[in-house]
């Protein structure tokens, strides 16, 4: 069996954080109706980043990409995440991750994404397959019992639920696909796992990781931050929070009662097949916590990836994904700028409003504030932090 990369040996910031976990306690076991965010401070203390890369993106499952990234034998992509340099590629026994840092003198390997036969580190040019073997280190034959077959880069446990490639450093944790079962079933309502990459989109963040799925799961803001472009096609007021899943929440969009539907499809795209009326007319947004946010519009499906950097930063990782029929039409790429602008336009609203959040969160006055039936998901989403947090 390949030996999995597992981290363990993590000091966790207990006395920094004890006053926060305290507050978040007061919040166990309370109904929506009375929920409230998680303390300010927990948006900034470095202390409380550190307990969750521990307790949280290093003990969970993570979302890292899509499987329309890797489509032929020897494509692979970069990530960064949690401080780990990892590389995700298509061997012929299929998708594996892996770390990318050599085994020599720790540069990584490879950045960026490609298509190649191996890799071949740029420091020392020592050499790997696909599946992490290394192949060759020049000028190592006086180094006493050293043998380059008897080197592999350290792999990523990994699974993958409906196209989703998910990782995790704990060996011991149950399966993802086990907890996403109930989730499945929509999700294949949509193709994911048959649908192709358009583009990708990428945004540095400067707020918390909270902040950017908090946002991106309520609708509560539509009628202020997204008045021009959002609120008159889906008016936050007429948005749902449904119950979710073990590990999920999700937030309906839907349609204005009299709106057209070339609101909300994109022309020049394909819906999908076999979708109902009611899925033709809204838009579901879901969180697999804790850092994958798709948006799953009837022609197409967005992948964000959130990789936090430090308390006070984001990158936001976004794919998104159409229809193959769609991808194979002579003006896809006259459509795909046109989306992407739109699309820029949208997430400029959102990340001028979370950069003032994040720095006004700082105030001594701010305090953990209550929370509308519109913002379901953000309780949804401190309740995950809470059980994983508090012991």
């Amino acid at each position: 069996m390949t030996e999995l990369l597992s981290l363990k040996d993590i000091t966790l910031p207990a006395d920094a954080v004890a006053h926060l976990l305290d507050e978040m306690r007061e919040d166990l076991g309370k109904g929506a109706e009375h929920s409230r965010t998680l303390p300010p401070e927990s948006y900034h203390s470095a202390a409380f980043f550190a307990l969750e890369q521990a307790k949280v993106f290093r003990a969970d499952w993570m979302c890292i990409g899509h499987v329309a990234q890797l489509v032929n034998v020897g494509d692979y992509f970069s990530i960064d995440i949690v401080g780990e340099a990892l590389l995700a590629v298509r061997s012929a026994e299929g998708i594996r991750v892996m770390s990318r840092v050599c085994l020599h003198r720790w540069m990584p390997i490879v950045e960026g994404t490609g298509n190649a036969r191996g890799f071949a580190c740029p420091f020392h040019s020592w050499s790997y397959g696909l599946d992490g073997q290394m192949l060759g280190a020049p000028s190592m034959e006086q180094a006493n019992g050293f043998s380059p077959k008897a080197q592999r880069l350290p792999q990523i446990r990994t699974e993958i639920v409906s196209g989703l490639i998910f990782i995790t450093f704990d060996e011991t944790i149950g399966s993802i696909g086990e907890r996403l079962h109930d989730l499945v079933p929509l999700l294949d309502r949509y193709h994911l796992a048959d649908l192709a990459q358009a583009l990708t989109l990428d945004y540095d963040c400067d707020f918390n990781w909270k902040i950017a799925a908090e946002t991106f799961m309520e609708c509560y803001h539509h009628s202020s931050v997204h008045r021009r472009t959002l609120e008159h096609s889906f008016p936050g007021r007429l948005s749902s929070i449904g119950e979710g899943g073990e590990g999920w929440s999700i937030c309906h969009q839907p349609l204005r009662a009299k709106g057209e539907l070339s609101e909300i499809l994109t022309p020049g795209l394909v819906p999908f097949e076999g979708l109902a009326e009611a899925d033709m007319r809204q838009i579901n947004l879901l969180q697999i916590f804790p850092n994958c946010l798709l948006g799953m519009d009837p022609d197409r499906v967005s992948v964000t990836t959130l990789l936090p950097i430090s308390a006070e930063l984001t990158v936001w990782h976004r794919v998104v994904l159409v229809n193959p029929a769609a991808k194979a039409r002579e003006d896809f790429p006259e459509t795909m700028a046109r989306m992407q602008e739109r699309g820029k336009g949208i997430a400029a609203e959102d990340l001028e409003v979370n950069g003032i959040q994040q720095r006004a969160l700082h105030s001594a006055f701010a305090k953990a504030g209550r929370l509308s039936h519109l913002e379901r998901t953000v309780w949804q989403q401190a309740n995950y932090l809470r059980s994983r947090l508090i012991d």
